[in-house]
């Protein structure tokens, strides 16, 4: 088993780096942030051999090699066509008895997507702004922001016909901004440090989808754009 915790635009080059330990029955498994890693890999090995997942374990990065861990929280693992073949039954096996919850869904897609649309309302936004969470939700030009971003990608995957597991996916969003009202986004984290951002594999996502599908994104078109200018502008 290889896992992939690197930013999205590390995976193919982790991936490359990590060949020598692939062999023909290894399993990758993609937690990370975004849409798009689970094709990467795919590009590379076989499709059989990757799965995806989604975590909800907190953890901080104080230093490079020094991780704090903040929180308990579910991992779920999934194959995008979902099928559940032993090896994805071994390793939920392996993860819960290291002590990692873990579970398997047949719609990993769904799931993914999810974690995205609320990406899409909260990274952005803070990182453009520079605000907290929290703080999105307290003044009006930003919670409108936020809801038309969010509202964006609802309508992208609608059309490409995706369950999303939220019944109110702009609730959710905004709840998430009071759950974690204090919380410093990874994004902003990304900009305060002058890092590449994981813009192209969130906002990024749904601006490439509407642009196939012919549905306007206005709101994620700009705050796309608005981050890419914050990265080329980095000293």
């Amino acid at each position: 088993l290889v896992i992939l915790c690197v930013k999205s635009y590390d995976t193919r080059q982790a991936i490359l780096h990590s060949k020598p330990l692939i062999g023909e029955d290894t399993i990758v498994l993609t937690l990370q942030n975004g849409i798009g890693n689970v094709e990467i890999a795919s590009e590379i090995l076989s499709s059989d051999n990757v799965i995806a997942g989604s975590t909800s374990l907190g953890a901080i990065l104080l230093a490079p090699g020094k991780i704090k861990f903040t929180g308990n929280g579910e991992t779920i693992i999934g194959r995008i066509d979902g099928k559940i073949p032993v090896q994805m039954r071994y390793i939920r096996e392996i993860l819960n008895k290291s002590g990692l919850e873990t579970r398997i869904s047949r719609d990993i897609k769904g799931l993914l997507w999810s974690k995205l649309i609320i990406n899409v309302g909260i990274n952005a936004l803070t990182a453009v702004t520079g605000l907290t969470n929290g703080r999105l939700v307290e003044f009006e030009g930003t919670r409108k922001i936020l809801r038309e971003a969010v509202t964006e990608a609802i309508r992208i995957a609608k059309r490409k016909r995706i369950k999303l597991i939220y019944d109110d996916p702009l609730a959710k969003v905004e709840a998430v901004c009071e759950a974690t009202s204090t919380n410093t986004s990874s994004m902003l984290q990304d900009v305060m440090r002058k890092k590449r951002t994981e813009i192209d594999f969130i906002n990024g996502v749904i601006v490439r989808q509407g642009q196939e599908l012919g549905i306007p994104v206005p709101v994620n078109s700009v705050l796309t754009g608005l981050v890419r200018t914050i990265e080329s502008a980095y000293e």
